[in-house]
């Protein structure tokens, strides 16, 4: 249960990022963005260099991480559980596939790659990919 947590944690920062920023709030890890020579202004501005998507890759890295312990963890609940844990596992996995597809700008519109509102560049995923996670949910609880 906490490793989910943590993992929907990252994604929602990482999925939230655009939003974020138009409120002047960065929640990316900090020590990250130094050690990547990533400048809030910069983040700010909308600007994503090669150090902020270096830093919004490793975060992705470590909530699919977490994702998988919290898969592995599921079969240890009760009831219904599982499967719950486990569309919530495909449905967050979805929106870092989605992330990586962008190439880890989670800043712009992957459209137009230029300034936007929060809502263009927002990391979503539609309604089918949202079918998609429950189906494969369903299959790996019940069927695998």
């Amino acid at each position: 249960a906490i490793c989910l947590g943590q993992a929907i944690q990252l994604v929602n920062i990482l999925r939230d990022a655009s939003p974020d920023v138009d409120l002047g709030r960065i929640y990316l890890p900090q020590e990250l963005l130094h050690a990547h020579n990533v400048d809030q202004a910069e983040i700010l501005a909308r600007q994503s260099s090669s150090g902020y998507e270096t830093v919004v890759q490793i975060v992705a890295e470590r909530a699919h991480e977490l994702l998988q312990q919290a898969e592995v963890g599921k079969d240890c609940l009760p009831g219904f559980g599982p499967i719950l844990v486990q569309v919530i596992v495909e449905l967050y996995r979805g929106y870092l596939v989605e992330l990586e597809r962008r190439g880890y700008n989670n800043l712009q519109s992957p459209s137009s790659r230029n300034k936007c509102s929060e809502q263009e560049a927002r990391v979503k995923i539609s309604t089918m990919q949202k079918l998609k996670a429950l189906l494969t949910a369903v299959q790996k609880v019940y069927f695998l």
